[in-house]
Protein backbone atom coordinates (compact mmCIF):
# COMPACT_ATOMS: atom_id res chain seq x y z
CA UNK A 1 0.00 0.00 0.00
CA UNK A 2 0.99 3.58 -0.88
CA UNK A 3 -0.86 6.13 1.27
CA UNK A 4 -3.58 3.60 1.35
CA UNK A 5 -3.10 2.78 -2.77
CA UNK A 6 -2.99 -0.22 -3.04
CA UNK A 7 -0.70 -2.78 -5.30
CA UNK A 8 -2.93 -5.26 -7.17
CA UNK A 9 -1.10 -7.87 -9.63
CA UNK A 10 -2.09 -6.88 -13.16
CA UNK A 11 -3.67 -4.17 -12.52
CA UNK A 12 -3.25 0.06 -12.78
CA UNK A 13 -4.57 1.52 -9.86
CA UNK A 14 -5.03 5.10 -9.95
CA UNK A 15 -6.47 7.24 -6.92
CA UNK A 16 -5.65 11.14 -5.65
CA UNK A 17 -4.80 10.83 -2.21
CA UNK A 18 -5.22 14.16 0.24
CA UNK A 19 -2.48 14.95 2.52
CA UNK A 20 -3.50 18.49 3.49
CA UNK A 21 -5.89 22.05 2.23
CA UNK A 22 -5.08 24.68 0.97
CA UNK A 23 -6.50 28.29 2.76
CA UNK A 24 -10.08 27.82 1.47
CA UNK A 25 -10.37 24.40 2.97
CA UNK A 26 -9.85 22.77 -0.69
CA UNK A 27 -8.01 19.35 -0.50
CA UNK A 28 -4.27 19.27 -1.50
CA UNK A 29 -4.00 15.80 -2.74
CA UNK A 30 -1.07 13.52 -4.66
CA UNK A 31 -2.19 11.64 -7.69
CA UNK A 32 -0.42 8.38 -6.93
CA UNK A 33 -0.71 5.44 -10.30
CA UNK A 34 0.62 1.93 -8.59
CA UNK A 35 0.90 -0.82 -11.47
CA UNK A 36 1.37 -4.64 -10.47
CA UNK A 37 3.22 -6.81 -12.89
CA UNK A 38 1.96 -9.94 -13.78
CA UNK A 39 4.92 -11.76 -12.36
CA UNK A 40 7.14 -11.13 -9.37
CA UNK A 41 10.15 -8.29 -9.61
CA UNK A 42 11.63 -5.20 -7.89
CA UNK A 43 9.68 -2.13 -7.56
CA UNK A 44 10.63 0.99 -9.17
CA UNK A 45 9.28 4.45 -7.89
CA UNK A 46 9.00 7.65 -10.42
CA UNK A 47 8.66 10.77 -8.98
CA UNK A 48 8.40 14.41 -11.33
CA UNK A 49 7.04 17.71 -10.78
CA UNK A 50 8.50 18.82 -7.46
CA UNK A 51 9.39 21.55 -8.79
CA UNK A 52 6.02 23.05 -10.00
CA UNK A 53 7.27 24.79 -13.05
CA UNK A 54 9.37 22.07 -14.55
CA UNK A 55 6.46 20.64 -17.20
CA UNK A 56 8.88 18.37 -19.15
CA UNK A 57 10.02 15.77 -16.72
CA UNK A 58 5.92 15.93 -15.69
CA UNK A 59 5.09 14.93 -19.31
CA UNK A 60 7.81 12.39 -19.51
CA UNK A 61 5.99 10.81 -16.42
CA UNK A 62 2.66 11.03 -17.90
CA UNK A 63 4.08 9.66 -21.84
CA UNK A 64 6.16 6.71 -19.54
CA UNK A 65 3.07 5.67 -17.56
CA UNK A 66 0.57 5.72 -20.80
CA UNK A 67 2.90 3.23 -22.09
CA UNK A 68 3.20 0.09 -19.50
CA UNK A 69 1.22 -2.93 -19.69
CA UNK A 70 1.04 -4.79 -16.39
CA UNK A 71 0.76 -8.04 -18.80
CA UNK A 72 4.49 -7.26 -19.34
CA UNK A 73 5.82 -6.21 -16.23
CA UNK A 74 7.73 -8.10 -13.75
CA UNK A 75 7.73 -6.05 -10.00
CA UNK A 76 5.86 -3.15 -9.27
CA UNK A 77 5.55 0.45 -10.40
CA UNK A 78 4.79 3.18 -8.20
CA UNK A 79 4.19 6.81 -9.78
CA UNK A 80 3.62 10.72 -9.09
CA UNK A 81 3.29 12.46 -11.96
CA UNK A 82 3.15 15.85 -9.64
CA UNK A 83 4.41 15.85 -6.71
CA UNK A 84 4.46 19.11 -5.53
CA UNK A 85 0.88 20.41 -6.29
CA UNK A 86 0.49 23.59 -4.76
CA UNK A 87 3.44 24.42 -7.07
CA UNK A 88 2.30 23.46 -10.08
CA UNK A 89 -0.94 25.02 -9.83
CA UNK A 90 1.20 28.19 -10.20
CA UNK A 91 3.39 26.87 -12.77
CA UNK A 92 6.23 28.05 -10.28
CA UNK A 93 9.54 26.61 -8.30
CA UNK A 94 7.83 26.18 -5.32
CA UNK A 95 4.24 27.06 -3.05
CA UNK A 96 3.31 30.61 -3.97
CA UNK A 97 1.39 31.14 -0.65
CA UNK A 98 3.90 28.95 1.77
CA UNK A 99 4.33 31.16 5.26
CA UNK A 100 7.76 30.90 4.60
CA UNK A 101 7.59 31.98 1.40
CA UNK A 102 9.57 30.32 -0.96
CA UNK A 103 10.80 27.15 0.25
CA UNK A 104 12.69 24.51 -2.34
CA UNK A 105 11.28 21.13 -1.85
CA UNK A 106 14.34 19.72 -3.23
CA UNK A 107 16.49 21.50 -0.29
CA UNK A 108 14.72 19.71 2.36
CA UNK A 109 14.50 16.39 2.25
CA UNK A 110 13.84 14.38 4.13
CA UNK A 111 10.94 16.67 5.69
CA UNK A 112 9.11 17.01 8.28
CA UNK A 113 5.55 15.53 8.52
CA UNK A 114 4.80 18.13 10.72
CA UNK A 115 5.68 21.21 9.46
CA UNK A 116 5.05 23.57 6.65
CA UNK A 117 2.96 22.30 3.89
CA UNK A 118 5.99 21.74 1.54
CA UNK A 119 7.87 19.95 4.57
CA UNK A 120 4.62 17.72 4.57
CA UNK A 121 4.91 16.94 0.70
CA UNK A 122 8.88 16.20 1.44
CA UNK A 123 7.87 13.78 3.98
CA UNK A 124 5.11 11.87 2.27
CA UNK A 125 7.35 11.77 -0.65
CA UNK A 126 10.46 10.41 0.60
CA UNK A 127 9.17 8.56 3.82
CA UNK A 128 6.07 6.51 1.93
CA UNK A 129 7.61 6.27 -1.70
CA UNK A 130 11.41 6.58 -2.34
CA UNK A 131 11.91 4.32 1.00
CA UNK A 132 9.88 1.71 -0.22
CA UNK A 133 11.82 1.44 -3.84
CA UNK A 134 14.51 -0.83 -5.59
CA UNK A 135 15.13 2.42 -7.29
CA UNK A 136 13.57 5.60 -7.54
CA UNK A 137 13.47 7.73 -11.14
CA UNK A 138 13.81 11.90 -10.12
CA UNK A 139 12.25 13.36 -13.38
CA UNK A 140 13.58 17.09 -13.74
CA UNK A 141 13.42 20.24 -16.36
CA UNK A 142 15.55 23.65 -16.30
CA UNK A 143 15.68 26.31 -14.00
CA UNK A 144 13.20 29.27 -15.13
CA UNK A 145 14.49 30.88 -18.41
CA UNK A 146 16.24 27.84 -19.16
CA UNK A 147 16.77 24.93 -21.31
CA UNK A 148 18.89 22.04 -20.49
CA UNK A 149 20.68 19.05 -22.46
CA UNK A 150 19.66 15.67 -21.18
CA UNK A 151 21.61 13.69 -18.49
CA UNK A 152 21.48 11.65 -15.42
CA UNK A 153 22.77 12.34 -12.59
CA UNK A 154 24.36 9.53 -11.30
CA UNK A 155 24.88 11.41 -7.66
CA UNK A 156 27.40 10.75 -5.93
CA UNK A 157 30.19 9.05 -7.26
CA UNK A 158 31.48 7.89 -3.99
CA UNK A 159 29.46 5.36 -2.78
CA UNK A 160 29.26 4.69 1.13
CA UNK A 161 26.12 2.91 1.07
CA UNK A 162 26.71 0.58 -1.53
CA UNK A 163 23.74 1.35 -3.70
CA UNK A 164 26.42 2.88 -6.59
CA UNK A 165 26.39 -0.38 -8.74
CA UNK A 166 22.39 -0.20 -9.14
CA UNK A 167 22.44 3.90 -9.56
CA UNK A 168 25.35 3.41 -12.63
CA UNK A 169 23.74 0.50 -14.22
CA UNK A 170 20.45 2.32 -14.24
CA UNK A 171 21.70 5.60 -15.19
CA UNK A 172 23.63 4.71 -18.31
CA UNK A 173 20.94 2.29 -19.00
CA UNK A 174 18.24 5.47 -18.93
CA UNK A 175 19.66 6.93 -22.70
CA UNK A 176 20.70 10.10 -22.09
CA UNK A 177 23.41 11.60 -23.88
CA UNK A 178 24.96 12.68 -21.07
CA UNK A 179 26.05 11.31 -17.23
CA UNK A 180 26.58 13.65 -14.76
CA UNK A 181 29.27 11.95 -12.21
CA UNK A 182 28.90 14.47 -9.44
CA UNK A 183 31.01 14.53 -6.06
CA UNK A 184 29.55 14.23 -2.60
CA UNK A 185 29.07 17.22 -1.33
CA UNK A 186 29.94 19.10 -4.29
CA UNK A 187 27.68 22.51 -4.52
CA UNK A 188 26.02 24.06 -7.56
CA UNK A 189 27.14 27.87 -7.84
CA UNK A 190 25.41 29.01 -4.42
CA UNK A 191 22.79 26.09 -4.06
CA UNK A 192 23.16 23.68 -0.97
CA UNK A 193 22.47 20.53 -2.35
CA UNK A 194 23.17 18.30 0.89
CA UNK A 195 19.18 18.41 2.21
CA UNK A 196 18.12 17.49 -2.16
CA UNK A 197 16.33 14.35 -2.47
CA UNK A 198 19.29 12.46 -3.79
CA UNK A 199 21.30 13.26 -1.44
CA UNK A 200 19.52 12.59 1.18
CA UNK A 201 18.46 9.05 -0.17
CA UNK A 202 21.88 8.56 -0.75
CA UNK A 203 22.68 8.85 3.21
CA UNK A 204 19.99 6.18 3.37
CA UNK A 205 21.04 3.71 1.27
CA UNK A 206 18.12 4.35 -0.97
CA UNK A 207 19.08 4.04 -4.78
CA UNK A 208 18.38 7.36 -6.84
CA UNK A 209 19.47 8.37 -10.21
CA UNK A 210 17.49 12.12 -11.51
CA UNK A 211 16.89 12.56 -14.93
CA UNK A 212 17.35 16.46 -16.28
CA UNK A 213 16.04 17.66 -19.41
CA UNK A 214 13.93 20.51 -21.42
CA UNK A 215 13.00 23.86 -20.32
CA UNK A 216 10.73 25.26 -17.75
CA UNK A 217 7.27 26.32 -17.55
CA UNK A 218 6.69 24.96 -20.86
CA UNK A 219 7.05 21.30 -22.59
CA UNK A 220 9.94 20.43 -24.58
CA UNK A 221 7.90 17.70 -26.70
CA UNK A 222 11.18 17.19 -28.60
CA UNK A 223 12.49 15.86 -25.07
CA UNK A 224 9.52 13.43 -24.26
CA UNK A 225 9.85 10.23 -26.73
CA UNK A 226 13.89 10.35 -24.86
CA UNK A 227 13.06 10.37 -21.07
CA UNK A 228 9.57 8.02 -21.63
CA UNK A 229 11.76 5.78 -23.86
CA UNK A 230 14.81 6.14 -20.69
CA UNK A 231 11.97 4.79 -18.19
CA UNK A 232 11.61 1.70 -20.19
CA UNK A 233 15.21 1.70 -20.56
CA UNK A 234 16.19 1.56 -16.98
CA UNK A 235 13.06 -0.90 -16.09
CA UNK A 236 14.99 -3.72 -18.62
CA UNK A 237 17.90 -2.91 -16.83
CA UNK A 238 16.13 -4.15 -13.85
CA UNK A 239 14.74 -7.18 -15.26
CA UNK A 240 11.30 -5.49 -15.38
CA UNK A 241 10.55 -5.73 -18.84
CA UNK A 242 11.68 -8.38 -21.50
CA UNK A 243 12.50 -6.43 -24.56
CA UNK A 244 15.74 -4.67 -26.02
CA UNK A 245 16.71 -1.16 -25.24
CA UNK A 246 16.24 1.69 -27.27
CA UNK A 247 20.03 4.41 -27.02
CA UNK A 248 21.44 6.60 -29.35
CA UNK A 249 24.71 5.78 -28.10
CA UNK A 250 27.18 5.82 -25.12
CA UNK A 251 26.81 8.69 -22.65
CA UNK A 252 29.23 10.99 -22.24
CA UNK A 253 30.68 11.53 -18.66
CA UNK A 254 31.36 14.61 -16.45
CA UNK A 255 31.88 15.60 -13.26
CA UNK A 256 32.26 19.32 -13.07
CA UNK A 257 30.01 22.27 -13.77
CA UNK A 258 31.33 25.94 -14.62
CA UNK A 259 28.65 28.56 -14.23
CA UNK A 260 29.14 31.57 -16.57
CA UNK A 261 28.17 34.70 -15.14
CA UNK A 262 27.28 38.01 -16.47
CA UNK A 263 29.17 40.84 -14.83
CA UNK A 264 26.37 43.77 -16.46
CA UNK A 265 22.92 43.65 -17.28
CA UNK A 266 21.07 44.15 -20.18
CA UNK A 267 19.89 42.38 -23.66
CA UNK A 268 21.43 39.12 -24.43
CA UNK A 269 22.82 37.46 -27.62
CA UNK A 270 24.08 33.99 -27.01
CA UNK A 271 26.06 32.29 -29.74
CA UNK A 272 26.05 28.95 -28.85
CA UNK A 273 23.61 26.10 -28.08
CA UNK A 274 23.06 23.38 -25.88
CA UNK A 275 25.88 20.12 -26.51
CA UNK A 276 28.26 23.12 -28.56
CA UNK A 277 32.22 22.97 -27.39
CA UNK A 278 34.23 25.57 -26.34
CA UNK A 279 37.39 26.34 -25.33
CA UNK A 280 38.32 28.49 -22.36
CA UNK A 281 38.71 31.97 -23.82
CA UNK A 282 36.51 31.41 -26.24
CA UNK A 283 33.78 34.38 -27.17
CA UNK A 284 29.74 32.57 -26.22
CA UNK A 285 27.63 35.56 -26.86
CA UNK A 286 27.39 39.34 -25.53
CA UNK A 287 25.15 41.79 -23.12
CA UNK A 288 24.02 44.68 -25.15
CA UNK A 289 22.50 47.36 -23.43
CA UNK A 290 18.97 49.15 -24.47
CA UNK A 291 20.39 50.81 -27.52
CA UNK A 292 21.84 47.32 -28.73
CA UNK A 293 25.34 48.71 -27.77
CA UNK A 294 28.00 45.66 -26.54
CA UNK A 295 28.56 46.32 -22.85
CA UNK A 296 29.87 43.03 -22.03
CA UNK A 297 31.74 40.05 -23.99
CA UNK A 298 31.05 36.67 -22.80
CA UNK A 299 33.70 34.21 -23.05
CA UNK A 300 33.88 30.54 -21.94
CA UNK A 301 35.66 30.11 -18.29
CA UNK A 302 37.06 26.51 -19.24
CA UNK A 303 36.97 23.98 -21.96
CA UNK A 304 33.91 21.88 -22.10
CA UNK A 305 30.34 21.69 -23.61
CA UNK A 306 27.72 24.05 -22.34
CA UNK A 307 25.28 21.60 -20.66
CA UNK A 308 22.47 24.52 -19.80
CA UNK A 309 21.37 27.81 -21.98
CA UNK A 310 19.78 30.80 -20.62
CA UNK A 311 17.01 31.62 -22.82
CA UNK A 312 15.38 34.72 -21.20
CA UNK A 313 16.56 37.93 -23.61
CA UNK A 314 17.41 40.15 -20.76
CA UNK A 315 19.70 39.67 -17.53
CA UNK A 316 20.60 41.05 -14.37
CA UNK A 317 24.21 41.47 -13.52
CA UNK A 318 25.07 37.73 -11.85
CA UNK A 319 22.78 35.89 -13.83
CA UNK A 320 24.13 32.67 -14.73
CA UNK A 321 24.62 32.54 -18.59
CA UNK A 322 25.27 29.17 -19.32
CA UNK A 323 26.69 25.54 -17.44
CA UNK A 324 29.98 24.33 -19.16
CA UNK A 325 30.75 20.59 -18.23
CA UNK A 326 33.75 19.03 -18.27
Amino acid sequence: MYLDVPVRDGQIVKRRVPIGEFADGGEVSLPVVTIGGARPGPTIYLQAGIHGDELTGIAICREALTGLDPATIAGTVVAIPVANVPSYLTRTRGFLHEERWLIDLNRIFPGNAHGLLTERISSVLFNEFATHADLTIDLHSALAGCDIAPFVYIDPDDDEQGTFEIRERCGLAFGTPYAYYKRRGLKLGTSDVSRSFGAQAEDRGIATIAAEMGESRRVSWERVPLGAQGVRNVMIAMGMLDEAPVVSGEARRFNTITLVHAERGGGLRLSVDLGDEVLAGQFIGEVVDVFGETIERLEASTDGFILRAMRYGSLATGAEVVWIAA
